[in-house]
């Protein structure tokens, strides 16, 4: 990718990184939560999720956008985005790993079923299959590492994103994202997230990007979109 092309358009690419971790890590929760209700992992539903080289799904674009802004060589990137890209890595290796898991488990335990039914009377096979089975057990094991170690990849990533904010706090894209996805960002972030981050932006907080994101609307020609947003400022005034 060119790197002046790439500059010119950094702060396109900063909010549409943080509206495509908000989609991913909503899209993991949705994973987690279907396998604590049946103590699976939805096959279909992880591959989806990273999708493969051809046909990339959230988390792969996720890696590949943070890989471009993070490891880029010409920017001199904050500790704090390296710390982000580093641990979206992790993540993306660690679910590779559990898709592998996944499939071996959905592939081969419905085999080793019926064999097992099968060949009961046979000793020999009877062994040999057991010892699969307790492969297929231990993959079991590892997804639930697996689970636990992304979770907490990903609180990791909060962590640093909130940081990041900080850093960004003249992307007026970035802004108006953030106050136009109170409810994803909270889902994710923790309650009252939404108001934090903008408080940490800001002198006063959500009033003060509510009139920035007027001005901008304003300067841009776009008057309807800039009084929509100075009529929230003054209710929060």
């Amino acid at each position: 990718m060119n790197n002046t092309w790439l500059k010119n358009r950094r702060h396109i690419f900063i909010r549409d990184l943080v509206d495509d971790f908000i989609s991913t890590k909503i899209e993991f929760n949705k994973i987690i939560k279907d396998y604590k209700k049946s103590s699976t992992i939805p096959r279909k539903k992880v591959e989806i999720w990273i999708g493969e080289e051809k046909k990339k799904g959230q988390l792969w674009h996720l890696k590949d956008l943070s890989h471009k802004l993070f490891r880029n060589k010409n920017e001199k990137n904050n500790l704090y985005e390296h710390l982000f890209d580093w641990t979206i890595g992790s993540i993306f290796h660690e679910t590779i790993k559990l898709k592998e898991n996944t499939f071996q488990i959905n592939a081969y335990r419905p085999l080793l079923e019926d064999a097992v039914e099968n060949y009961k009377h046979d000793k020999k096979l009877s062994k040999i299959i057991n010892e699969h089975i307790k492969q297929i057990e231990k993959a079991n094991t590892d997804i639930k590492n697996q689970l636990k170690n992304i979770s907490e990849l990903f609180i990791k990533a909060v962590e640093y994103l909130n940081e990041i904010f900080i850093l960004h706090k003249d992307n007026k894209l970035l802004i108006k994202f953030l106050l136009d996805n109170k409810r994803p960002i909270e889902d994710i972030f923790s309650r009252g997230a939404q108001k934090n981050i903008l408080k940490k932006m800001f002198a006063n907080g959500i009033n003060d990007a509510l009139l920035y994101t007027a001005d901008t609307m304003r300067q841009n020609g776009w008057n309807k979109d800039s009084d929509k947003y100075l009529k929230k400022a003054g209710h929060k005034n």
